[in-house]
């Protein structure tokens, strides 16, 4: 009875908006209703409000809340999970940067616009990182500040290799994975076994972690305050969140783990793997990997996507890749011309 008291006392608190931008500087339990019904009609696994909540939990501390809204009929139609500080937007999520791809919930695309015509109307500026070039918002963005002479930087930063409609591998693909069973069998007198989602999460995470840690000598777990914290409460706090295992059986010993997310398009978004350095001649990495987007398509999945990062070894089983790109907007026009200057030289170290 009170949980129904509860869901009408929201309803009434939006009653009063019908048409227009609405601004959230907090968490508000009574948009996280109309905020999760977005998220279900599909999109990225970082625009569910858990996944927002748990990382402004632990690296928000400089930023402040700055999620726009806009509502048409009383229908929420876009939800933008922003965050401000001096007076720049970016998404929830950048620095650090633990998400693969920028984009907003919204019912149409026509109603990007509205958005833009708010940063526009607001003199707010953006950073916005990691945008799909062939996602809606990317090219309204690009088209709004072509015809508005925005000031801006923009430049490419990576390729992102996916895997779209079905999965088919090379005939040297599936025999290296055939030879890595074989050597297993061989050295250890067992063939390995695969669990697409584990059920004891909590019992895993700490191996999972340690063996990140001992591949990477540290690497991000230590880097980074609190991304520990971060990882642990998105395994067992999301729904999105899965933690993929190989092991043997008859000892039950790990071989590796994989993680990545199942968003609300039914899109699989793979994140990292970490294997037992023990069992590192039987290379179960590279089968945990195969068996984690066998058995995803195997489950209905048609859009396997490996996240950011270029590793050689994504391609081995991509069959194509989208572009990603930063955008930034600055009100000084000295100011743009300096870090372009800048973007260059760093571009030129790199590529020569």
């Amino acid at each position: 009875m009170s949980e129904i008291l509860k869901i009408e006392k929201t309803e009434k608190e939006f009653i009063g908006i019908n048409y227009g931008i609405k601004v959230f500087e907090e968490f508000n339990d009574a948009l996280i209703l109309r905020w999760s019904d977005l998220y279900n009609k599909g999109a990225n696994y970082n625009l569910s409000h858990e996944w927002c909540r748990l990382w402004f939990k632990y690296f928000g501390e400089k930023q402040k809340l700055h999620i726009i809204t806009f509502w048409e009929d009383r229908d929420l139609k876009l939800l933008a999970p922003f965050q401000i500080s001096r007076g720049r937007l970016s998404l929830i999520g950048t620095k650090p940067d633990l998400y693969d791809e920028f984009n907003i919930l919204y019912q149409d695309s026509r109603y990007i616009d509205k958005l833009l015509e708010y940063i526009d109307q607001n003199k707010l500026e953006i950073n916005f990182k990691h945008i799909n070039s062939e996602t809606e918002i990317a090219k309204h963005l690009i088209k709004r500040f072509y015809t508005k002479a925005v000031r801006q930087i923009s430049h490419v930063t990576e390729t992102k290799p996916y895997i779209s409609g079905s999965f088919s591998t090379k005939n040297t693909i599936e025999s290296d994975i055939k030879r890595c069973r074989k050597n297993a069998i061989k050295q250890y007198k067992e063939d390995f076994a695969f669990e697409y989602s584990v059920e004891d999460k909590q019992g895993f995470i700490d191996e999972f972690i340690s063996f990140h840690t001992y591949r990477w000598n540290g690497g991000m777990f230590v880097k980074k305050a609190n991304l520990i914290n971060f990882f642990k409460d998105v395994l067992l706090n999301t729904n999105s969140a899965i933690l993929s295992r190989l092991y043997f059986p008859v000892n039950n010993k790990t071989a590796a783990f994989g993680f990545g997310y199942l968003d609300s398009n039914n899109k699989y978004w793979y994140s990292m793997t970490a294997y037992n350095h023990d069992y590192k001649k039987v290379s179960p990495g590279k089968v945990m990997l195969f068996d984690m987007i066998t058995e995803s398509f195997n489950r209905g999945v048609k859009h396997f996507d490996f996240g950011r990062g270029s590793e050689a070894y994504k391609n081995w089983f991509s069959n194509s890749e989208s572009i990603l790109f930063n955008i930034a907007t600055y009100k000084h026009r000295v100011m743009v011309v300096k870090i372009r200057t800048l973007v260059e030289k760093i571009l030129k170290k790199i590529y020569g």
